[in-house]
């Protein structure tokens, strides 16, 4: 995972939680990069003891000062809060070079891990899987997600990523820093919407162009990848496999129904209401 905190969201605390959730449903190694001044603050609030207990590599990097202060992105808690944060996620194509692992399962921090679902990626025949199938929980709601624009090529999502050290995958991810370097003009070339730098978009660039211009050639994970999204809440963590969510009705901004959700994993972007029940998630897994 890789967690670099802004000035509201606490991404090392989220990571934190999930690397614990992880022990205790997956039972495999964790590694989180992070920069020194997520890590001190994590480490303030946390300690190094709870620390240790779910990190087993920590990486430090150092950020890229003009890119943290030139991507930013709109953060939602809900219809209720909207801000304009730093959206820092410049590292991730370097996720092959940094793994120190045979094989990897690349992950967002606030993919929350709720089940055993990902020990079925170990031991894969194949080198690489990623996902452009999912669903929002809410199946009455739809968001027009499935592509980087109505025009271009099929997204891919870069929340749940798995690779091997291979040479395939090497070169997947040599292809995302080159796409990292050189954004503008894939920018141009694939016409997403909006100038902001998302991991998405590399990753489903990366993937067309070595799969010679073709669409959905990338092999998906075993399992379809479940979202909720950030006009939602959670109401409860009531164990580490379930949590009970505010859903916003489709027909009724503002207005929201329950759903429990049980041992299957979740991605969760509403990054405030995870670290609002992290003190909970806390208490079951410590």
């Amino acid at each position: 995972m890789f967690a670099h905190n802004n000035s509201e969201i606490d991404y090392f605390r989220m990571a934190v939680v999930n690397a614990l959730l992880i022990k205790r449903h997956l039972g495999v190694s964790v590694c989180v990069v992070t920069d020194q001044h997520s890590y001190d603050h994590g480490k303030e609030l946390l300690t190094e003891s709870v620390i240790d207990s779910a990190i087993d590599d920590l990486i430090i990097s150092q950020k890229d000062r003009e890119f943290k202060y030139s991507n930013s992105k709109i953060y939602r808690d809900t219809n209720n809060t909207e801000k304009m944060l730093s959206f820092y996620n410049l590292d991730r194509a370097d996720a092959y070079d940094l793994s120190p692992y045979d094989e990897t399962i690349l992950l967002d921090t606030d993919y929350l891990i709720l089940s055993d679902a990902l020990n079925q990626c170990w031991g894969s025949k194949n080198d690489f899987m990623m996902n452009y199938d999912w669903q929002d929980i809410n199946f009455n709601r739809k968001f027009n997600l499935d592509r980087l624009s109505p025009s271009s090529i099929t997204m891919y999502w870069a929340t749940v990523v798995y690779f091997t050290k291979s040479e395939y995958s090497d070169t997947f991810f040599t292809m995302c820093k080159h796409i990292r370097e050189n954004i503008n003009y894939y920018h141009s070339l694939y016409k997403w919407s909006g100038k902001i730098y998302r991991n998405d978009y590399v990753f489903s660039i990366a993937s067309h162009m070595l799969n010679g211009l073709n669409d959905k050639n990338t092999t998906q994970l075993p399992f379809k990848l479940y979202k909720t999204f950030d006009y939602d809440d959670i109401h409860s963590a009531t164990s580490d496999s379930e949590i009970v969510m505010y859903l916003e009705k489709h027909d009724s901004p503002g207005e929201y129904v329950l759903s429990k959700w049980r041992d299957l994993d979740l991605h969760v972007m509403n990054k405030w209401a995870i670290n609002r029940v992290s003190d909970d998630l806390l208490g079951y897994l410590l």
